[in-house]
């Protein structure tokens, strides 16, 4: 039984053997970056693989290293420093050297990389999340939200230490027009795994601030796609879509654009660009004033010309006026003058000709007229009334005709 015993050493120098015979030549591997640490020049890094679709559950981990000159050759092949590039649960292809220790165990060396398989992951999973946005409608609702007329209070996602930050403040503070502007900033990461974190987080700040502000603007300088990867957050782009405030990028590209420029609510290539946005918005604000100004001295001075023009009208109608009154009253004397006699004489013989068949109306009604037609009028003595009221026995009456008068005594009705 002893025969089949070994000191861990003799395990270990046999297990260097197998590998060795096993896997003479480097392997490529792929894996997903759980940790990365750059010391004194050397990379230490923890590589994994997760159980597909289970994204937590990790069915596999080793440890892996970067030598430095390795990482120097890296750092001369990749467009980024090769430290960005390790990022924390990024997906990587890699060379490797199978190493094994007796003390120290099992650990991959890694040769080189191949930035095209990280790119295309991103890609992939770029494209999914772009057909997400377009399923859930997340690129119309920030689109929709005006800008004030005057964009002046600024809230700013960026990092102080930026190159595209400093080159936006200078572009906006150096204006020709002397435009004015508030510019808060709220600080974030702009690459890495803290991306969607600090934007998220400061987006939050910004509802929280007591400063109301006229647009939030998200800018970084230029970068590869995998500097901008971050950007490309499903959570980030629910974040700027549900925003009640009008939402300006500037992440710094000139092709391809993030998934955060996607569902802004305008999404130009660079800070510097963003800056010259702002000053023309202003600028087209200030121009729409001035032409109204224009506008309004121009219809105040037609208005006064009409006025003037007007004015001279009614002075020369006044001057000609009182000749023109004189005349109508002259004429209207003449007039006067010449047929008043007519209608007097006319008026006159109307009047007599009344006054004519009044008499004769009067002679008809005449008591001496009357009784000569053959009536008679009785009446009631001793007091003369009339017989309106009727006939009584023993009433003497009084009756006058043409030639006298008789008294009467009724007898019987």
């Amino acid at each position: 039984m002893e025969s089949n015993i070994f000191s861990l050493y003799d395990l270990g120098t046999l297990i260097k053997r197998v590998l060795s015979l096993n896997f003479q030549d480097k392997i490529w591997v792929k894996a997903e970056i759980a940790a990365c640490k750059v010391v004194r020049g050397i990379a230490y890094l923890d590589l994994i693989e997760k159980e597909e679709g289970q994204s937590d559950k990790i069915i596999a981990q080793q440890s892996a290293v970067i030598w430095q000159g390795t990482l120097q050759k890296l750092n001369g092949k990749l467009s980024e420093p090769i430290t960005g590039f390790l990022e924390t649960g990024r997906e990587v292809l890699i060379l490797v050297q199978i190493d094994f220790n007796a003390r120290y165990g099992l650990k991959l060396v890694i040769d080189d990389i191949d930035p095209a398989y990280t790119l295309g992951k991103l890609f992939q999973q770029r494209k999914e999340l772009e057909k997400l946005i377009y399923i859930e409608k997340l690129h119309e609702p920030n689109k929709r939200i005006a800008l004030t007329p005057v964009i002046q209070k600024i809230a700013v996602l960026s990092n102080d230490q930026a190159a595209g930050y400093h080159d936006f403040v200078h572009q906006l503070s150096e204006n020709a027009m002397n435009y004015a502007f508030s510019l808060t900033l709220f600080p974030i990461s702009l690459q890495g795994t803290l991306v969607e974190e600090t934007v998220i987080t400061q987006l939050k700040e910004i509802l929280k601030s007591e400063n109301t502000f006229d647009v939030v603007l998200i800018l970084r300088g230029g970068g590869s796609k995998l500097d901008l990867a971050g950007f490309d957050s499903l959570h980030i782009c629910r974040a700027i879509s549900s925003f009640p405030i009008k939402i300006i990028t500037g992440i710094g590209h000139e092709v391809d654009e993030t998934l955060s420029d996607l569902v802004a609510g305008i999404s130009l290539k660079t800070p510097t660009a963003v800056a010259e946005y702002l000053l023309y918005h202003n600028q087209t604000f200030e121009a729409s004033i001035q032409q109204m100004v224009l506008k309004i001295n121009d219809t105040a001075k037609n208005k006064m010309q009409q006025e003037k023009l007007r004015i001279l009208r009614f002075q020369h109608e006044l001057s000609l006026r009182p000749m023109r009154v004189i005349d109508r009253t002259n004429t209207k004397l003449e007039n006067i003058h010449k047929y008043l006699p007519n209608l007097v004489n006319n008026r006159l013989k109307k009047e007599k000709l009344k006054l004519s068949y009044i008499d004769r109306l009067i002679s008809l009604v005449n008591i001496s007229n009357t009784l000569k037609r053959g009536f008679s009028i009785t009446k009631v003595l001793p007091d003369h009334k009339s017989l309106n009221d009727g006939f009584k026995t023993n009433m003497e009456i009084e009756t006058l005709w043409e030639k006298g008068s008789f008294r009467s005594i009724i007898i019987d009705k």
